[in-house]
């Protein structure tokens, strides 16, 4: 521990790390002039002694970055619980799926293709007979009056 003069005065900064540092009042004065030395070079206390400033610590890690990391891992981890609890539930309702025999799937398979060849058909022959109604006779108009295809 060290014990302070009464022109002394402690650094707060060191006094979080446990080490005690003394700054000189007559020099911190100096330094708000700016003719103050250079915190690497030793300084001279009022009785002659030296004292070296220690070199700057590094600052702590935020403990609101930490809090905010905390907090990404919590949000994985849920999502990583809620993902497996979906694939749980999908294994669950896969179970009771009741699947077709094959006669089954062979019989509706062909009844889709009757189905579909029935309404191609059918939109075929609607085609054919709408094309025939409407642009015959507009052909036929056009024959008698010069137009048409053909005709230069």
């Amino acid at each position: 521990m060290t014990v302070k003069k009464k022109d002394q005065k402690e650094d707060p900064t060191m006094k979080e790390t446990g080490i005690a540092s003394t700054v000189d009042a007559q020099d911190e004065e100096k330094s708000a002039s700016g003719s103050a030395k250079k915190k690497s070079e030793p300084k001279k206390s009022g009785k002659g002694k030296k004292t070296v400033n220690p070199a700057p610590k590094a600052q702590p890690a935020k403990p609101a970055k930490k809090a905010k990391d905390d907090d990404d891992d919590l949000a994985v981890v849920e999502q990583v619980k809620d993902i497996r609890q979906f694939l749980k539930e999908v294994y669950i309702e896969f179970q009771k799926i009741t699947w077709p025999d094959r006669a089954q799937v062979t019989r509706e398979t062909y009844s889709v293709l009757f189905l579909v060849t029935i309404i191609t058909l059918m939109v075929l022959a609607f085609d054919w007979a709408l094309g025939a109604a409407v642009f015959g006779p507009l052909e036929h108009w056009a024959r008698l009056h010069g137009g048409g295809v053909g005709r230069g």
